[in-house]
């Protein structure tokens, strides 16, 4: 795979549509932090700073066919014995962030139907239960099986691929997917058409250029080399979210100067076919 400039190929950004970008990062095949089989770049926009891989590997490129849960994926992560016990020493003190942000989420919305995009191997459904009628969707059988094995109903599929009916939720948590998408503007103009009005979307997502990016950057964590296609400040996941009918909400959200992780919500605010799409 040759790189190749986003503006090689027509492509616009997915956020503001303009297509001047500047390499941020590469990683050559076999560099430490690239696991797959081809090179990874990311670039940025230079007009709106959003960030992103291009191009972006098959998932034959990465281990295990890019299965999330693969335990050859988890060997790229930093110091993950000492995050662990930070985690449990964490939570001991403030509680655990699946009780979080259920909890700020519920400031939104009391209840109702719940949908986890991206619901890994339900967690998060089991500590939204006692409020939501939940619903999981994740592509990986992995994940499905263990979802299923809880109780929940569960959709298998990627989200761009799951048919959904309209208007038929009440919150959609996408708890580290974002990231993930192809297309965030895609992505949430769906979420908008399956959220009834006043419905809430809350993502929780790697914070681009906060303090771990800035002391590690092509090492840094939060890219996920080769799976994290896109990658957010505040203000361009804000943008995001007004561009696709949403109203950025006040809570849940965590976007302080020292913050590693980007928490956003947003409540649908005008319906799908009404947002603004120039794709």
């Amino acid at each position: 795979m040759n790189k190749a400039t986003p503006s090689d190929h027509s492509r616009r950004c997915d956020l503001c549509r303009n297509r001047r970008f500047r390499l941020l990062h590469e990683w050559p095949v076999g560099d430490f932090w690239n696991p797959a089989t081809v090179p990874l770049y990311v670039w940025q926009c230079e007009d709106c700073d959003l960030v992103f891989l291009y191009p972006v590997p098959v998932p034959e490129n990465l281990p295990d066919s890019g299965e999330w849960w693969s335990e050859e994926r988890m060997r790229f992560r930093r110091r993950r014995w000492f995050k662990t016990r930070w985690e449990k020493l964490r939570y001991s003190v403030i509680g655990h962030r699946r009780e979080r942000i259920i909890g700020a989420t519920r400031r939104a919305v009391k209840s109702g139907r719940f949908l986890d995009v991206g619901c890994g191997l339900g967690e998060l459904l089991v500590t939204a239960r006692n409020n939501f009628d939940c619903v999981g969707l994740d592509p990986s059988p992995i994940a499905a099986r263990a979802v299923r094995k809880l109780g929940f109903p569960m959709i298998e599929s990627t989200f761009e691929d799951a048919d959904i009916a309209p208007k038929s939720f009440d919150v959609v948590m996408m708890d580290s997917v974002i990231e993930h998408v192809l297309s965030p503007a895609l992505v949430l103009r769906k979420v908008n058409s399956i959220l009834r009005m006043n419905g809430v979307v809350v993502m929780n997502t790697p914070k681009f250029n906060g303090p771990a990016y800035r002391w590690h950057r092509a090492g840094w964590n939060g890219f996920r080399h080769g799976y994290h296609t896109f990658l957010f400040t505040g203000m361009t996941l804000g943008r995001y979210l007004e561009k696709t009918g949403f109203g950025v909400l006040r809570y849940p959200r965590r976007d302080r100067i020292l913050d590693d992780i980007l928490v956003l919500a947003g409540r649908k605010v005008s319906g799908d076919n009404e947002v603004n799409s120039d794709q």
